[in-house]
């Protein structure tokens, strides 16, 4: 709950700063997406919710919360969690982006990203940094929903051991409103 809270802050904190810079039309991206992620050779769901604002023409800046759930067998080792069905993982990042004005139907983009999260299974939990980019498509139905397609990778990492990561390609779909 300690995440979210500071996540929802920030994004208070960004809209306010943004808002600063003068009124622009439809200068805003709020996105709900689901889609899967490969950790450690399987695949787990995943669930996402991201706010972008339009800076200029082009750039983007965004904030993003993501939930995985990692479905683990009895006694198999996750992340250094063993014994445990109930793994997983919150992540809120901060994100830069450039999106390619290519038509007014599709907006094809690019974006990095980090931020930190906490993994929590078997009754502790460890703080962890999320670092990746990604790749991806608005596919605009009418002037202001449109579908999210993205595909990214992202690195996860614990922030005491930093030895301690994983890999994890992402591919999520969602739908979007542009304000």
């Amino acid at each position: 709950m300690k995440h979210f809270s500071i996540f929802l802050l920030l994004l208070l904190l960004t809209s306010l700063s943004l808002a600063a810079e003068g009124p622009s039309p439809k200068a805003n991206y709020v996105d709900l997406r689901l889609g899967a992620v490969q950790i450690e050779n399987k695949t787990q769901p995943l669930a996402l919710l991201s706010y972008e604002r339009i800076l200029g023409e082009s750039y983007l800046i965004g904030l993003s919360a993501q939930y995985i759930r990692i479905q683990a067998e009895k006694d198999e080792n996750r992340f250094g969690f063993a014994r445990s069905a109930e793994i997983s993982v919150a992540t809120a990042t901060l994100s830069l982006g450039y999106q390619f004005a290519i038509g007014n139907d599709w907006k094809p983009y690019i974006r990095l990203l980090g931020g930190g999260g906490q993994l929590t299974g078997f009754g502790r939990g460890v703080d962890l940094w999320q670092y990746g980019i990604g790749f991806g498509t608005r596919y605009f139905m009418t002037e202001s929903i449109y579908l999210n397609l993205e595909l990214s990778g992202s690195r996860y990492q614990f922030r005491e051991d930093n030895k301690i990561y994983t890999d994890a390609p992402q591919l999520n779909l969602g739908i979007g409103y542009h304000f």
